[in-house]
């Protein structure tokens, strides 16, 4: 297994140290800016010196994309994408286990990073300033401990995602959209349009939604378990789940300080969805709070 340096004589480029490499070899990135890269070699690690030391700004990889990986098990560590037409980090369909960790991925005119692989882990990433999706991810995924900014939507995501300790921040639309079969533990939801966006069979358990423009948390599907989280100052309810949302257990909240209602189930909602132990100053109807 060889560690190959960039930039050097023999390799100028990533992409010319990705060329040449081995399954298990490394690539170390030096501080400076460079070209976007393809990974098409399994287990490789590429790492850079930090976000905001070794910037990939340059060429695209593929398209207006700044990097593509089409490998298994590789990690991408240490750098800032920025600057590209369509996205900064792209994982192609069918590639798994790979780890994206401490990366940055900004001002994109369209998303931060792109996860359409199965099995990967996003971990320690900042997403910032990218004019539609932060993360869009299909299925079977894992974010942790990322901190999503200023994007359109911060998450958007398929099935089977699991979403744990993110901050979702000023998002133009929603924080976070969370598909069917998700579970999201202890994710914060601050100062969007609305916190986060629920489909169905998804476990909602310990997060906060603070001060969004409209709802802490949507339900607008079936079969979710909200169970423990924090929703207070924001502009209409801190939960509200549509009147055609059915099977729903709404439980153990905390919802305060909402304008509009900190609970709200337009009937037959409030009838078609359990809700018990929430702590609230308000609800319509006025039975959902204890």
């Amino acid at each position: 297994m060889t560690l190959r340096i960039v930039p050097t004589d023999d390799f100028p480029t990533v992409q010319a140290a990705i060329d040449d490499s081995a399954p298990g070899d490394s690539i170390k990135l030096l501080v400076g800016t460079f070209d976007g890269f393809e990974v098409t070699v399994e287990n490789l690690k590429i790492f850079g010196c930090g976000i905001g030391r070794t910037i990939i700004s340059g060429q695209p990889a593929q398209g207006n994309i700044g990097v593509v990986v089409k490998a298994n098990r590789t990690v991408l560590q240490g750098f800032t994408v920025q600057g590209f037409l369509d996205s900064g980090v792209l994982i192609e369909f069918t590639y798994e286990n790979n780890v994206v960790k401490e990366i940055e991925s900004r001002f994109n005119t369209l998303r931060g990073l792109i996860i359409l692989g199965v099995n990967n882990l996003i971990l320690n990433c900042k997403v910032a300033n990218n004019a539609d999706v932060g993360i869009l991810a299909s299925r079977n995924n894992c974010i942790m401990n990322c901190k999503m900014t200023n994007n359109d939507r911060g998450f958007n995501g398929g099935i089977n995602n699991i979403l744990i300790h993110n901050l979702f921040k000023e998002s133009g639309l929603t924080g976070c959209f969370l598909g069917n079969n998700s579970i999201a533990f202890r994710n914060t939801f601050l100062n969007g349009l609305r916190g986060l966006d629920v489909n169905s069979n998804n476990m909602i358990i310990e997060n906060m939604s603070c001060r969004n423009s409209e709802t802490g948390i949507l339900i607008s599907s079936d079969d979710n378990v909200i169970d423990s989280n924090l929703t207070r100052n924001n502009n209409l309810s801190g939960i509200n789940v549509m009147e055609f949302a059915t099977n729903n257990t709404i439980r153990f909240n905390k919802a305060f300080n909402n304008s509009l209602f900190d609970i709200q189930a337009t009937p037959p909602a409030n009838e078609n969805n359990t809700f018990n132990g929430n702590k609230c100053g308000n609800s319509f109807p006025p039975e959902l709070c204890t």
